[in-house]
């Protein structure tokens, strides 16, 4: 059986405690069934999530500005 744990806010200083302890454990020969990933769900680089973010908040303060994808759609796609 695996288990997989999750620690997703790794700012604060318990979870940065309760990496450190389970990393000295990886290294321990008597925790060898024990291993430590870092992983990105999203598999995207932080300066693409960050380049998102500012667009999808470009997007709510000016959503008025955009035509709508309907309307789009039957004006390209003749639908």
């Amino acid at each position: 059986m695996i288990y997989t744990v999750k620690i997703s806010d790794t700012e604060t200083e318990l979870a940065k405690s309760l990496l450190f302890y389970l990393k000295s454990l990886a290294k321990s020969p008597e925790y060898s069934f024990l291993e430590i990933e870092q992983s990105n769900d999203t598999n995207l680089s932080d300066e693409i999530i960050e380049e998102l973010e500012v667009r999808i908040e470009h997007f709510k303060k000016n959503k008025n500005t955009y035509d709508d994808w309907e309307d789009l759609k039957h004006k390209y796609l003749k639908v």
